[in-house]
């Protein structure tokens, strides 16, 4: 089937496998702001750029990364805390959470004829809050958050268990991501994928 969006999914597609932030919901900006927000709290001058090339990447992994990269000394477990409470702050402010309608769709076309799952880099209490917002969190068979895997994307862990979940091969299983590492860990796991950046 074709979306308006002008994504084309065939029959022999068996399940279809969803990053969150990004791909279904718009909140990508408010991640960054808590990074940065975070970032100068601790006195260390994370910009936009470094949350970016690395989305998809867990808080804690992240720092621990950015830290390693950068020579910063910073209590991983103490940023982390003090990032993910303020992520839910700024989103509080926010309003209600942004849809991203056009993948939306598809989760709702197939919703209750094929398995979908969820695999994201959020934490579980975040990406449950999104998807609760963004009224689409029964749709899925299973949500794969950073609590869940012991490796993050571009491991194909998450995509996997995910698979795993719901008995279906990787290879008839489609990907929809708007993150380098997601497309990364999906080819690791042998999953097609699709950049929806590419259709919005």
């Amino acid at each position: 089937m074709k979306f308006s969006c002008g994504i084309e999914i065939g029959n022999e597609v068996k399940a279809l496998l969803f990053d969150l932030d990004g791909t279904l919901v718009d909140n990508m900006q408010i991640h960054i702001d808590a990074w940065v927000q975070t970032g100068t709290h601790y006195g260390l001058p994370i910009t936009p750029e470094m949350i970016q090339i690395n989305a998809g990447i867990p808080t804690r992994q992240l720092i621990v990364k950015l830290a390693s990269e950068n020579d910063w000394k910073i209590n991983t477990d103490d940023f982390t805390k003090l990032k993910q409470s303020t992520y839910r702050k700024l989103k509080a402010n926010a309003g209600p959470i942004k849809k991203i309608e056009p993948i939306i769709q598809i989760v709702r076309h197939y919703y209750g004829k094929i398995p979908m799952t969820i695999g994201t880099g959020s934490s579980r209490i975040n990406a449950i809050g999104a998807l609760q917002d963004a009224e689409i969190l029964d749709c899925f068979d299973l949500v794969v958050s950073a609590d869940d895997v012991d490796n993050p994307k571009p491991h194909p862990e998450i995509w996997l268990k995910g698979t795993t979940h719901i008995g279906i091969d990787p290879k008839d299983c489609l990907v929809f991501e708007d993150g380098e590492k997601g497309m990364e860990a999906a080819d690791a796991a042998g999953i097609p994928w699709i950049d929806v950046r590419k259709h919005l």
